[in-house]
């Protein structure tokens, strides 16, 4: 864990002793907020709702900070989760207001045609979200242990627990992940190595065990 990382957890938890409406608990907020804004870790993405995704992600965090747990994540990924979430549900919206407005033409034989008719129909994505929420929880929670076992050079605080909830959903760059475990260049060079050929056999395996892939 970065020093900025177990910054951001303090002024969390000081948070969450301090009444909701305090001016003391938003004064907190505020340094978390800074803090999180200049670090350069919040997920982005180029969309014209991102703004309005980050500022309902921010709403949602600082009301429902009992939800975060320091023993699944840092800060940063909790908000980079719940960030993923609001940036899906605009998605949406945003496909459903299309097909809302989406004008009606005519055919050579001057019969109403409803562009969205010729749209394919729209797959349901809700069994996928489900398969990512229930992986996730698997990760968050490594029943078997045999995530947090898998080590990166026997280094405990680097494990295949760690490297998935920073690879996913956030998708983190490695070089970002490499600075925020204070790697140095070799180890740096052999941390997705290390995360191809142990970690992700995990992942599939658990993907094969739940039916997911075959």
């Amino acid at each position: 864990m970065t020093s900025l990382d177990q910054t951001l957890q303090l002024w969390v938890e000081k948070a969450k002793q301090l009444p909701a409406d305090s001016l003391q608990r938003r004064q907190c907020l505020h340094k978390v907020y800074v803090l999180v804004m200049k670090s350069g870790r919040l997920w982005r993405e180029q969309v014209p709702y991102y703004g309005d995704a980050v500022q309902q992600m921010w709403e949602y965090c600082c009301h429902h900070l009992d939800e975060y747990d320091p023993a699944v994540g840092s800060v940063i990924s909790w908000f980079n989760f719940r960030l993923n979430k609001e940036l899906r549900r605009y998605r949406d919206r945003t496909k459903r207001q299309m097909k809302r407005t989406a004008f009606p033409t005519f055919t050579s034989e001057g019969d109403l045609l409803d562009p969205v008719d010729t749209l394919p129909a729209r797959p349901d994505i809700s069994p996928v979200l489900d398969i990512v929420e229930i992986t996730l929880h698997w990760v968050k929670t490594d029943p078997d242990g045999i995530l947090c076992a898998t080590r990166f050079r026997k280094r405990v605080d680097i494990n295949a627990q760690i490297l998935f909830l920073k690879r996913f959903p956030a998708e983190t760059p490695w070089k970002a992940i490499a600075q925020e475990l204070g790697l140095n260049p070799a180890e740096a060079k052999d941390l997705p190595k290390f995360y191809n050929r142990k970690c992700l056999p995990l992942l599939r395996n658990f993907g094969l065990s739940e039916g997911y892939i075959e």
